[in-house]
């Protein structure tokens, strides 16, 4: 069960996902709903590829969640996996960012992830308790940041949201891990993603940026998308509470 992010990162996690065998529910919200179509042929060569189910769901909304959740049940496959990776990002000085713009990003960063995962727990338990107890290892996985571990200038409350989002899956890993779901995030640095190369145009920019990352580059949507598969995976039953990070030494050196 998939959030469907803009800008590729959660189609790579899901296409990853998807050719290891998982079914996928991804949950896209309603401006995407244009595009919908158009990324399941990009990715799957289809609008209708078979293990896909697509729902739309706006993810800073309870009800919105609980209704896109409530037609998810009658699906056969045990819904044993959650991958949080819907996000939304503004820069500008921490003096200049309104509360509306901080919302912008504290909702869908946060809020989203918070509503979605306790929808996903009870979902879990439920259809745990239908099987007696026996069923699959649950798993959740958030897509965090780089900027949850260090200041970046201008991105104050997409900061606060990332390392906030650390904070909840530290609890839900608490909480959760004795009922049978770990939960774990990843925190990459800038992934190279369409969306990516259209805001790191500027050679200057992205220079810099580069000089900071111990390895050089950033980072590919495949690499982000397979430590997101090694963590759904039954061998990471141990890893709980944990945040891997994929940014290539840049948070070590800050």
């Amino acid at each position: 069960m998939l959030i469907l992010g803009r800008g590729g990162l959660g189609s790579a996690v899901a296409q990853t996902l998807r050719e290891n065998g998982a079914e996928l529910a991804l949950l896209y919200p309603p401006f995407e709903a244009s595009r919908r179509k158009k990324v399941l042929e990009s990715f799957y060569g289809s609008a209708t590829p078979n293990g896909v189910s697509t729902y739309e769901c706006d993810i800073t909304s309870e009800s919105s969640v609980k209704q896109a959740f409530d037609e998810i049940i009658p699906c056969e496959a045990f819904p044993s996996i959650l991958v949080n990776a819907a996000g939304y990002v503004s820069v500008q000085p921490q003096e200049k960012t309104s509360a509306d713009e901080a919302l912008r990003n504290i909702l869908p960063n946060l809020l989203g992830p918070f509503i979605t995962s306790n929808a996903f727990f009870h979902l879990y338990q439920s259809r745990a308790s239908q099987r007696g107890g026996k069923a699959p290892p649950g798993r959740i996985v958030s897509i965090a940041s780089q900027a949850a571990h260090v200041a970046l200038d201008g991105h104050g409350a997409y900061c606060a949201s990332k390392a906030g989002l650390i904070g909840l899956t530290r609890c839900m890993a608490s909480e959760w891990g004795g009922k049978g779901i770990t939960s774990n995030s990843v925190s990459p640095t800038v992934t190279w993603t369409a969306l990516a190369a259209k805001a790191w145009a500027d050679d200057a920019k992205r220079e810099r940026h580069l000089a900071q990352i111990p390895t050089g580059r950033f980072s590919e949507p495949g690499e982000v998308a397979q430590a997101i598969e090694f963590l759904c995976r039954d061998a990471s039953r141990m890893i709980n509470g944990a945040d891997i990070r994929i940014d290539g030494g840049f948070t070590i050196s800050r």
